[in-house]
């Protein structure tokens, strides 16, 4: 039995390879190319084939393959107006093509999965949540943009436009990183 794959040190395999194709200074990370090109050249077989906004009822985005299982698409909720919360979602729904998808052949995910549910689906989500932190923001890069400065809005808005986030999601990442409480 294979070992089960961690989602931060996926991300971090795939950003190491895209700051050696890129560069240091790649932000924010085109995730939809990445997710396409990524899955194209590491598994031919099964590899995502499409990455789409669609006006989707009751949920962010979803995962899912086709009935063949030879090819996968991602969907995120276009009526959500956040570009930043698009891209996470599209990085989100990439993580368990990464690590989940010989689980199961489809995943619906909306806003209050990681509240409700059964343990199971709430670890999954929670992985793959990790890994789209990780993806967009990585902890080493991240780390540089906010080393020795006082936390404030300002330097959470330069945190959330270089990679393309929502300003929630910098605020999160700075508390995994935080040397302090914060409020």
């Amino acid at each position: 039995m294979s070992e089960p794959l961690q989602p931060m040190a996926q991300a971090n395999r795939i950003s190491t390879l895209l700051n050696a194709v890129l560069g240091k200074e790649r932000f924010p990370v085109s995730v939809d190319e990445v997710a396409l090109e990524y899955s194209r050249q590491c598994f031919q077989a099964s590899p995502i084939d499409k990455v789409n906004g669609q006006d989707l009822d009751g949920f962010e985005g979803m995962l899912a393959a086709n009935k063949a299982g030879t090819k996968w698409l991602i969907l995120y909720n276009s009526a959500v107006t956040s570009e930043g919360r698009k891209r996470f979602t599209i990085a989100h729904e990439f993580g368990h093509y990464l690590l989940h998808r010989h689980q199961q052949d489809s995943f619906e995910c909306g806003d209050d999965d990681i509240e409700t549910g059964d343990r199971a689906k709430k670890d999954i989500e929670v992985q793959a949540d990790q890994f789209a932190s990780t993806l967009l923001m990585p902890l080493d890069d991240f780390r540089r943009q906010v080393d020795g400065q006082r936390v404030s809005f300002d330097m959470l808005g330069h945190c959330a436009n270089r990679y393309g986030v929502s300003l929630t999601a910098a605020a999160l990442r700075w508390t995994e990183i935080a040397d302090h409480r914060a409020i």
